[in-house]
């Protein structure tokens, strides 16, 4: 994380999906809450990796394996307590490890034993309904299935995404738990050809139903990825399929490198990293960067030299009317504002008095 990273104090993130191979379930693409009896089913949302094809599990995929569910648990935070009204109970499920389909060459090795975020309940007016995806498995206790895992920047294990998971249970994929329900092989395989596209290339749920485990590696094995992902399976899946989708960061302006001076009564940044935004701004700045490079340098002596130490009270001066001017920025005395990285000075605030 750079300097300007952390005083910005936010990370960016893309909010991208992929083209599933699937008809929308209502005209606009999206589906509202479904009651099927003793599961709701939560509207479609858009996910962060596609999941649903062979060519998404190996390109965004590290492990595939059958697991079964062992185990399932309440997810609060601490002191939390369920609304009158309405709310949502998050759950977490433990998985065992069963069998080992098919891995990704380099991929980590996928623990024996991995705990998951999956769907909870919707608790309403004192009574708790089991809440479910469409065109996924709940993931219910004392279930088999086949799971596409991906080990996310965090370092956590994760199903890859919704249609990363195929219901499993007796050896055959499409038996078992779907969207909550008992599902057999000949309604799994139903469902999922309602949704087919033509041109677009099948979902995994379609391709392997009715089949064992081996039937699934052996399609992955003849799957080739993407090859954009390929070149950057070094990354997380998030950061990959970012790569794959041609979702970049925007490049840097002066304002935007300015943005985080801006007043705040969050605003907290000792002298190096004032300094280290001021001397990123100098290097956008032109051949009109001088009072910005002085008034870095000035702070990084005062750093080094202790609180006591004066910095460039020109340069600081030259450096607020530039910022301003060219941005339009109330940066306030452009001095800094962490306690522990106070430089003395009784103007040191954010946002004292200028000039």
């Amino acid at each position: 994380m750079t300097t300007r990273t952390k005083i910005a104090g936010a990370v960016l993130g893309a909010a991208v999906a992929g083209a599933l191979a699937l008809v929308p379930l209502t005209d606009d693409g999206s589906a509202d809450d479904a009651d099927t009896g003793n599961v709701v089913l939560g509207a479609s949302e858009k996910e962060a990796v596609p999941s649903f094809t062979a060519t998404d599990w190996v390109s965004y995929g590290d492990q595939v394996a059958v697991v079964r569910v062992t185990g399932e648990h309440e997810l609060r935070g601490p002191g939390e307590e369920a609304g009158t009204d309405e709310d949502y109970l998050a759950r977490t499920i433990d998985l065992q490890v069963k069998e080992h389909v098919w891995a990704r060459s380099g991929a980590p090795a996928l623990p024996s034993k991995v705990s998951v975020t999956a769907d909870g309940w919707r608790l309403k007016d004192g009574a708790r309904k089991e809440l479910g995806s469409p065109d996924s498995s709940r993931l219910e206790v004392g279930h088999d299935y086949v799971i596409t895992f991906a080990r996310f920047s965090d370092g956590a294990w994760s199903p890859l995404g919704s249609g990363g998971v195929l219901p499993y249970d007796h050896g055959r994929v499409g038996e078992g738990e779907f969207q909550g329900e008992p599902v057999t092989v000949d309604a799994y395989r139903s469902a999922w050809e309602e949704r087919l596209v033509t041109g677009d290339e099948e979902p995994m749920a379609f391709r392997s139903v009715g089949k064992a485990a081996t039937g699934v590696q052996g399609i992955l094995r003849s799957t080739t990825p993407d090859a954009t992902a390929a070149r950057y399976f070094g990354l997380d899946p998030a950061a990959r399929y970012e790569k794959v989708a041609g979702v970049s960061e925007p490049a840097d302006t002066f304002c935007s490198v300015a943005a985080p001076l801006a007043v705040s009564e969050d605003s907290r940044h000792t002298p190096d990293e004032l300094a280290s935004v001021l001397t990123d701004l100098a290097g956008l700045a032109g051949q009109d960067a001088s009072a910005l490079r002085a008034y870095a340098t000035s702070l990084e002596a005062a750093a080094d030299a202790g609180a006591s130490a004066p910095v460039d009270d020109t340069a600081r001066k030259a450096s607020v009317t530039r910022i301003e001017r060219e941005c339009g920025t109330d940066v306030g005395g452009l001095l800094p504002t962490d306690p522990e990285g106070d430089s003395g000075d009784d103007g040191g605030s954010q946002g004292g008095s200028k000039g």
